[in-house]
């Protein structure tokens, strides 16, 4: 082998292992990537979750307003007395 073959092949070796190198650095971050992604995943299905369990709250609890309203409006009406609370259908 010749001086230049033998210097080509110690680059080529370099060159090589370099490669290796950064391979593999390169697949720790897409592992690193894909962890982050699937944390991220699990907590919007959480929040998804909470704003699903918040809404159908919000829900029942408009619904008691209503039917609070209308009593109210009913006990006003039998007892000659006007509701002044908030106005009738005024959602909160």
């Amino acid at each position: 082998m010749t001086a230049l073959e033998e210097q080509l092949t110690r680059a080529l070796r370099r060159l090589c292992a370099q490669y290796e190198t950064e391979q593999q650095r390169h697949s720790e971050q897409v592992e690193a990537l894909q962890g982050h992604v699937e944390r991220q995943g699990g907590e919007i299905e959480a929040l998804r979750q909470r704003v699903e369990r918040q809404s159908a709250e919000y829900e029942a609890l408009q619904m008691r307003i209503e039917r609070l309203d209308a009593l109210a409006t009913r006990l006003a009406e039998y007892f000659g007395t006007s509701v002044v609370a908030r106005p009738r259908g005024l959602r909160i």
